[in-house]
């Protein structure tokens, strides 16, 4: 496991949202490394049957922004009208505005590309 996970991750599963399959593949992968189950989804309509099928046991959310049939943000908005304190991490190409990312309210952004390390930073901070 890698030194940047300072909470133990066992059993934690998290839903990946890209459209791109290789993004979705490299953030799988880089979960699996520490140890965490994850599920993917390819758009954000496919990621709200998901996470209906799995909700009581996601611990996080990690989705692109810009996504065919529903945008990252538009599913962020489903998904915290069903569960408010679900931690969302938003990855993106585009540069995203500040107001967006809030770790305090479990919101956080990371611009692609990105590095394993920081991933595995953001997503620790919410495993408690």
């Amino acid at each position: 496991m890698t030194d940047a996970l300072q909470h133990d991750v066992s059993g934690r599963l998290v839903l990946v949202v890209d459209d791109d399959r290789r993004i979705r593949s490299y953030i799988k992968t880089i979960l699996q490394s520490a140890g965490i189950q994850v599920l993917e989804a390819g758009d954000g309509v496919e990621a709200l049957e998901v996470f209906h099928a799995w909700r009581t046991r996601i611990d996080l959310v990690i989705t692109d922004i810009r996504m065919p049939r529903m945008t990252g943000t538009d599913l962020a908005v489903w998904l915290r009208s069903d569960c408010p304190a679900l931690p969302l991490i938003f990855v993106s190409g585009e540069a995203v505005p500040l107001d967006m990312a809030d770790p305090n309210k479990g919101i956080f952004f990371i611009e692609k590309p990105f590095a394993p390390k920081l991933l595995l930073e953001a997503a620790s901070q919410f495993f408690n």
